[in-house]
């Protein structure tokens, strides 16, 4: 059966090397952690914190800014973006459907309801065979 490519991204702090909202690419991914791709080194997450896709998704990812972070600014409200396609944080505006990224100058749709991202999950016996 041939190996289809796999993108992860998790939505909480993991380590330094992994943000939230950003997407990597899955190395391999067992029941108990996934190995991701991070700046051409592999990182491993426990499982449980990953959200795993058989694509890497082309929508904004809007991340819940942490309490007393210093980056993104306090000046982007609770919230932020990450570009789908480089991975850079930005403001977005309230209710926009669209944002320009900032680094790439990318247009893509913003995920404010990602939820239908979720049947395009790994489920457990799938996670088993990728292993």
């Amino acid at each position: 059966m041939p190996h289809t490519e796999q993108w992860a991204r998790t939505r909480v702090r993991t380590s330094r090397h992994v943000r939230r909202g950003a997407w990597y690419r899955v190395i391999r991914a067992t029941a108990r952690e996934g190995v991701l791709e991070v700046n051409r080194q592999p990182v491993t997450v426990p499982r449980s914190f990953l959200q795993i896709l058989p694509f890497r998704p082309t929508m904004w990812s809007v991340v819940t800014r942490l309490p007393n972070a210093q980056h993104p600014p306090a000046s982007w409200g609770s919230t932020y973006g990450v570009c789908p396609s480089c991975s850079a944080r930005a403001a977005l505006g309230q209710g926009a459907e669209r944002v320009v990224c900032p680094r790439c100058n990318g247009l893509f749709p913003v995920a404010w309801e990602d939820s239908g991202l979720c049947v395009f999950e790994a489920r457990d016996a799938q996670r088993r065979a990728i292993s």
